[in-house]
């Protein structure tokens, strides 16, 4: 179990880096959206899956649950009324707050 909580925490970290860099990459654009949000979790996932050195069984508790229904349109993203917070959507979340 260890073994997993200390690969799961370097997928964390990785993530939180790469999390920051892709959404510099946004950072003239003003609203974040649903549809931005989930292609910034695409990218952030696939980056830290080429980089070979997190399990992809990892990397997938990290992204949000398909059985979780979240917007992939154009609206702003609101939490409001969400009950769970995917991790990588939290990173995206802060760091689109910091640079904006």
């Amino acid at each position: 179990m260890d073994e997993l909580m200390d690969e799961f925490e370097l997928a964390d970290q990785a993530v939180r880096a790469i999390t920051q860099s892709v959404v510099l990459r946004y950072r003239t654009v003003g609203v974040l959206t649903w549809a931005l949000l989930h292609q910034i979790e695409a990218e952030v996932l696939d980056e830290a899956a080429r980089s070979g050195e997190h399990d992809q069984a990892v990397l997938n508790m990290m992204r949000a649950p398909a059985a979780m229904v979240y917007p992939r349109d154009d609206r702003p993203v609101s939490f409001t009324g969400h009950s769970f917070l995917p991790i990588v959507f939290s990173e995206v979340k802060d760091a689109w707050n910091r640079l904006h």
